[in-house]
């Protein structure tokens, strides 16, 4: 039996999380009771504590803050510590060298016995960092540092096949103004030969917290790049990425069970995955009485299948804008939990560190954990036949593909370039539960960088092009168009989709074209070609007619972007721009593949319209405050006052609001304590593009079923 199973007694909380639990003030009208569930702290002798809590010789790795005042979240400094625990040396919480430096993401060897750490030699410049990044080698006798290649140091993993130690590391970083770093490849090499380097995944960017290899090797954590989270799977070599949900701090178990997680926007758990992102639920870190209503960073699973790693809690200073992770007013610490067997719940917790320093990316190794699984649960074997691509019809061609917000939408073009379709919310522009592009009070626009400019280039030239995409009109989410205005579906240079009287206008330079019929109410598949004398239209597969149009949208030569959307309240999904006329056969074959799209779509969640009276209401999010996020949802707590259509039965509810959208406030936002609200309400599990989001929740309301607010939002544009 492993030692993990071994029962904790119970214990008394210290001051300093009995403090950052009560500095809240409690509401005297809270009906919700916080949960009872065992707690463990580290005393005096962290060594003890800690292999009590894990049942075995365990050592611990981390950075720390030189500086009180400076907590260095994402360890950018230059005034930073090694930091370790042995429990097994006698010597408890120690420098591991003791020089100051920058020692970022910290790593063990699978053995315990060499510390691996990456200097990012990050500078600044027009508002803009640049890394070159170097991975260094030391042990726990504080070994003089060894230089070992450069890029950022991932993970170390050892083959069960040779005995080969292999460190993985992301290399050739961009320059970027977001916190966020990214690399364009993840490559790895011999820990004892670290000149043999070989590149295992350039796809896509990638962002380096966190990558976890099961142990066997065939499936893997990962961001490629930030906020894209799932999983790498392995077979023959070739590592491929399969998007999974938005959000941060993937993570992989270390047996062979296949369970992965990615971190929620809210900071506080995770949605933890099995059986390659068929099977999924919430896990819940911040159950812990000191971490209750306070955001967690830094996750990560231990080399355990059932013990993990994090810091916290970052406690909500007053007053002070920015985000709770680099604004905490205490202290963040290194902490350790304990899954129980089902990986569906913390079962106890234990705070390794204390002071007023701040640690970040803890790294925890413990011993003799070879044949530890999560029993009931493996990785699936791969379908060794090669998947056929159905979406987009035709492979030729290409000059952007973007299919939803799930999907890592990279293609190659003609000449074999790898490229990435990347998009860009403007105003209240968002993603629906399709993981389409949401155009209701906002737009989208293709990212402004290299990426964009054979695109932008092509249609301005006036060449051959065509656009294929998958309409939701306004209809479809119960929302009107504007009769009298121009509703706009997309606009490049030379070439806009608009509709006036739901009729499709076509225009270019050379004039425009209007269709006779209208479009469909229901979603539906529109294929747009442009030729040197005119255009071609497709609806569902079929051909449109077109007539000559003295229509008021004026032409859009002068555009320099590509604009999705426009005083239009609907959506798209899989728009494909290629650099050629298709054939009526490629329209035919996207048609197919739009329809299969659509009959997947799940039915719309029931609506219940209700009027009720805020008593608990979340800190309004800051553009600072969300960094690298862009957009924000808050939590309120509700009386419900009364049902007006619907059925509702309790007497409180949890509802989710957006509050920023695209770095700006929502209209109407943030709301006033005891005023009574209308609202138009459907449960936020018929909404999965919510998961990943940021959320701001300063609520005690832990055992509310969530809400989401569907009217249709709109943002300042002051």
């Amino acid at each position: 039996m492993s030692p993990f199973y071994f029962l904790f007694p119970p214990f008394i909380l210290f001051s300093l999380c009995l403090t950052s639990c009560h500095d809240k003030k409690e509401n005297p009208k809270q009906p919700f009771k916080k949960p009872k569930l065992a707690v463990q702290e580290a005393s005096h002798n962290p060594s003890a504590e800690v292999e009590r809590f894990t049942g075995a010789h365990t050592r611990i790795v981390w950075s720390e803050s030189n500086r009180e005042e400076s907590f260095d979240t994402f360890a950018l400094g230059e005034r930073l510590t090694l930091k370790g625990i042995d429990t097994r040396d006698g010597r408890g919480e120690r420098l591991v060298l003791d020089v100051l430096g920058n020692y970022s993401r910290p790593l063990m060897t699978s053995d315990g016995k060499s510390i691996l750490y990456t200097v990012k030699n990050t500078k600044s410049k027009n508002n803009k960092k640049y890394y070159k990044p170097v991975i260094y080698r030391t042990d726990w006798k504080g070994g003089a540092p060894v230089k070992l290649a450069e890029g950022y140091a991932t993970t170390s993993w050892n083959d069960p096949t040779t005995g080969t130690e292999w460190v993985y590391a992301v290399t050739h970083f961009k320059s970027s103004r977001a916190l966020q770093i990214e690399g364009k490849k993840l490559v790895r090499f011999p820990l004892d030969d670290p000149d043999k380097v070989e590149v295992v995944y350039d796809e896509t960017p990638v962002t380096p917290d966190n990558i976890q290899i099961s142990r066997d090797g065939t499936s893997a954590s990962g961001l490629f790049p930030w906020p894209n989270g799932g999983l790498f799977r392995v077979q023959n070599g070739k590592w491929t990425a399969q998007k999974l949900l938005n959000g941060c701090w993937a993570s992989h178990s270390p047996d062979n069970s296949g369970l992965f997680w990615v971190f929620n926007g809210d900071h506080n758990g995770v949605t933890m995955f099995a059986e390659d992102g068929v099977k999924s639920w919430e896990v819940r870190f911040n159950h812990h009485e000191g971490l209750i209503g306070n955001e967690l960073y830094h996750p990560r699973w231990s080399n355990h299948p059932r013990i993990l790693t994090f810091t916290g809690p970052y406690v909500k200073q007053e007053k002070v804008k920015g985000s709770n992770i680099n604004n905490s007013s205490s202290a963040p610490h290194i902490y350790l939990a304990k899954f129980n067997e089902k990986a569906d719940k913390i079962e106890s917790w234990l705070q390794v560190t204390q002071g007023k320093l701040a640690e970040s990316y803890p790294d925890v190794w413990i011993a003799d954990t070879g044949k530890v699984n999560l029993p009931g649960f493996s990785i699936p074997e791969l379908d060794p036949t090669t998947i056929v691509h159905e979406w987009p019809g035709s492979r030729e061609g290409l000059l952007f593909v973007w299919r939803d917000r799930q999907t890592l939408n990279s293609f190659h073009t003609r000449d074999g370039k790898k490229m990435e379709s990347i998009i860009e919310s403007k105003d209240a522009g968002r993603f629906g539960r399709h993981q389409e592009m949401r155009l209701d009070g906002g737009t989208f626009t293709i990212a402004e960088d290299d990426e964009s400019a054979p695109v932008l280039k092509h249609l301005s030239d006036s060449a051959p092009a065509s656009v294929s995409m998958v309409v939701l009109p306004s209809l479809y989410y119960k929302r009107q168009d504007s009769g009298k205005d121009t509703s706009e579906i997309i606009r490049g240079p030379n070439l806009s989709a608009c509709m006036e009287a739901n009729r499709l206008v076509l225009t270019s330079a050379n004039g425009s074209s209007k269709g006779t019929e209208p479009l469909p109410a229901d979603p539906f598949h529109l294929a747009i070609l442009r030729k040197p004398d005119g255009f071609d239209a497709f609806v569902n597969g079929q051909r449109i007619a077109l007539v000559p149009s003295a229509s008021s949208t004026p032409p859009s030569a002068a555009t320099d972007t590509l604009t999705f959307g426009g005083n239009w309240n609907g959506g798209l999904l899989s728009v494909v721009v290629y650099d050629h006329v298709l054939n009526e056969t490629e329209v035919q074959l996207d048609a197919q593949s739009a329809e299969r799209q659509i009959a997947k779509f799940t039915p719309a969640p029931v609506q219940i319209k209700i009027r009720a009276k805020l008593t608990e209401a979340s800190s309004m999010p800051t553009a600072e405050g969300i960094d690298p996020y862009t957009s924000s949802l808050v939590i309120y707590i509700y009386d419900v006052e009364k049902v007006m259509e619907g059925d509702f039965t309790d007497k409180h509810i949890l509802v989710k609001h957006w509050a920023m959208l695209g770095q700006k406030p929502v209209d109407a936002m943030p709301r006033e304590v005891g005023k009574s609200y209308d609202l138009v309400l459907e449960r936020e599990s018929g909404h999965p593009n919510l998961k990943g989001e940021r959320v701001m929740d300063d609520t005690t309301a832990f055992d509310l079923e969530p809400w989401f607010d569907v009217a249709s939002p709109r943002v300042t544009t002051k």
